[in-house]
C-alpha cells in the first residue's frame, strides 16, 4: 500500500504493547525480536521499519495511583528497567 502512493520516506514504528501484545507488556521483548528477525528476511520491511515503540519504565508492571511505588507506571503496565536494558543491548546487536 506504502508503493501505490508513491511516498517519499514511508516509515512504520512497531507499537510492541498494547494491542501487539494483548496488554501481557512481557510480550513486548518476543514481538521486538519478531520485527528485528523479520527486517533480516525482507529487505521490505527492513526498508520501512524505522523504530520500535516499547513500554518501559523503572520497576515492571503497574499500579493504582497513590500505591507509592516509586518506579512503576500508573497507566499502562512496563518493562522493568533489567528486562528493558537487556532488550536494549539485543536490539543494538542485531539491527
Amino acid at each position: 500500500m506504502y508503493g501505490e502512493r508513491d511516498l517519499k520516506n514511508p516509515a512504520i514504528i512497531v507499537d510492541t504493547n498494547h494491542s501487539n501484545s494483548n496488554k501481557q507488556f512481557k510480550q513486548q521483548i518476543r514481538i521486538a525480536k519478531e520485527v528485528l528477525h523479520s527486517r533480516k528476511l525482507d529487505s521490505d520491511i527492513r526498508r520501512m521499519v524505522k523504530g520500535l515503540m516499547i513500554e518501559s519504565y523503572i520497576e515492571e508492571g503497574n499500579q493504582k495511583i497513590g500505591e507509592g511505588v516509586y518506579g512503576r507506571s500508573i497507566t499502562d503496565p512496563c518493562l522493568g528497567w533489567k528486562d528493558s536494558e537487556e532488550l536494549i543491548y539485543h536490539i543494538a546487536e542485531t539491527a
